[in-house]
């Protein structure tokens, strides 16, 4: 997603910093599954999947930063990822306080309610979910190169979306603003839980800012 392209100062399409490459792509698995491939094109040997989560351990906050090489899909598809990259991510965000190797989970829509991640959490034993990883992985898999997940949580596994968030979300990461007026107008009280979306989801880029900038010391 574009705001979280920006962690790394880098919202462009495509860039390269020393041997790294970047792109940016929108939300959902085809898309991810796009811009994986196109990576791979670029030479790449290994896939960081990089943005934002919701929970789905009560244990997770909003700001924790995942890392972990364990996905998988709404079609019971796993991917793990056993790698000296995993380690390494570990080890350079170690200031961070990093939740490492939990169970992520790929939905192919969002996950707006707290009851739904519950069932998810049962189901899966998944530790936090996103709607990209998993196709990102199945890529690397595919290509027989390593897979890392970074991603840090915007939303707690007890907090309801407000559905002004997810139905005037566009895939690109912008927002229908029109939409959103239309809920917001239906349903006044959905503007203090938007707000409190908004302050996690800036906390998380925050988080994902720090983490960028400890990795690009790296390279």
């Amino acid at each position: 997603m574009p705001a979280e392209a920006k962690t790394f100062n880098s919202d462009s399409g495509y860039s390269e910093q020393n041997s790294w490459h970047f792109a940016t792509g929108s939300a959902g698995q085809t898309n991810a599954r796009l811009s994986a491939k196109s990576l791979l094109e670029q030479g790449c040997d290994c896939l960081i999947s990089w943005g934002v989560a919701g929970a789905l351990d009560p244990q997770l906050t909003v700001g924790d930063l995942i890392v972990t090489s364990a996905v998988i899909n709404d079609r019971s598809e796993s991917f793990k990822f056993d790698s000296d990259d995993l380690k390494s991510l570990v080890e350079t965000f170690r200031s961070l306080d990093p939740k490492v190797g939990g169970l992520l989970y790929s939905a192919e829509k969002p996950v707006p309610l707290a009851i739904e991640k519950q069932e998810l959490r049962e189901k899966f034993r998944a530790e936090s979910v996103d709607m990209e990883s998993a196709a990102i992985a199945k890529v690397a898999c595919d290509a027989k190169i390593n897979f890392i997940a970074v991603r840090c949580i915007v939303d707690r596994s007890d907090y309801d979306l407000p559905v002004a968030a997810t139905s005037s979300f566009k895939n690109n990461g912008e927002v229908n603003v029109f939409q959103l007026i239309k809920e917001l107008t239906q349903n006044p009280l959905q503007l203090f839980s938007l707000m409190r979306l908004g302050l996690n989801y800036y906390s998380a880029l925050r988080q994902l800012k720090k983490a960028a900038a400890l990795l690009q010391r790296c390279l």
